[in-house]
C-alpha cells in the first residue's frame, strides 16, 4: 500500500489526491490528517503501523511529515514541492484559516513549535523522488533542492505550487515506489 499525505489547508479531496487515486487505485490510502502537528503524526503513524504501508506520496507539509515518517520507518517517499520548514513558512497562517473544503481552523503559534519537534536534520537522499516546479509560488524550490541533495528528483522551469502536469511521471513514481 501507499500512503498519500496531503498538505496545509487542503484535505484528502483535493485535486492531487483525486489524480493519485485515479492512477493508484486500491493501493492508495489518502490520509486525512488533523490540523495539529502531533495529533497529525500520531495519525499517519497509525495509519502506516496498520495498513503494510510500503511508500509515501506527499505534497507541501505532507512532505515535510513524510520525511520524518521516511526516516522514522525507512520507507521511500515521493515529495512534491516539499516544505522543508513549515515551521516558518506557516507562521504567516497564524489565526483563523479554511481548508479547501471551507473548514475553519486556527492556527497557533504552539502548533509551529510543535512542527519543530519533527524536523530531520539529514535525510537519506535514497528514500526520496523530489518533484519540483521553480514556479511555486508558495515554497521556495531551492530550499528543497538543498536540503535534498543527493535524491532523485524532477526540477522544472515554470509550474506552481500544484505541480502541473504531475500525471506525467507516473509511471517513474510506480517504478520508484516498486517494492
Amino acid at each position: 500500500m501507499i500512503l498519500y499525505i496531503h498538505g496545509f489547508r487542503t484535505t484528502n479531496r483535493s485535486y492531487k489526491a483525486g489524480l493519485l487515486k485515479g492512477h493508484f487505485k486500491e493501493k492508495l490510502i489518502i490520509a486525512d490528517h488533523p490540523v495539529q502537528p502531533r495529533k497529525a503524526i500520531a495519525y499517519l503513524e497509525k495509519v502506516i503501523e496498520e495498513n503494510d504501508i510500503k511508500g509515501i506520496i506527499a505534497s507541501s507539509l505532507g512532505g515535510y511529515y513524510a520525511t520524518y515518517l521516511s526516516e522514522k520507518y525507512g520507507l521511500k517517499a515521493v515529495l512534491i514541492n516539499p516544505s522543508v520548514k513549515p515551521y516558518e513558512t506557516t507562521r504567516k497562517y497564524l489565526g483563523i484559516n479554511s481548508k479547501t473544503n471551507g473548514e475553519e481552523f486556527e492556527w497557533k503559534e504552539k502548533h509551529l513549535e510543535r512542527l519543530a519537534e519533527f524536523k530531520v536534520q539529514k535525510p537519506n537522499p535514497d528514500n526520496y523522488f523530489l518533484f519540483l516546479q521553480m514556479g511555486d509560488d508558495v515554497l521556495d524550490y531551492k530550499v528543497a533542492l538543498d536540503f535534498y541533495k543527493g535524491a532523485k528528483m524532477v526540477v522544472e522551469e515554470g509550474g506552481n505550487h500544484r505541480f502541473k502536469g504531475l500525471d506525467r511521471y507516473f509511471d517513474e513514481i510506480t517504478s520508484f515506489l516498486t517494492f
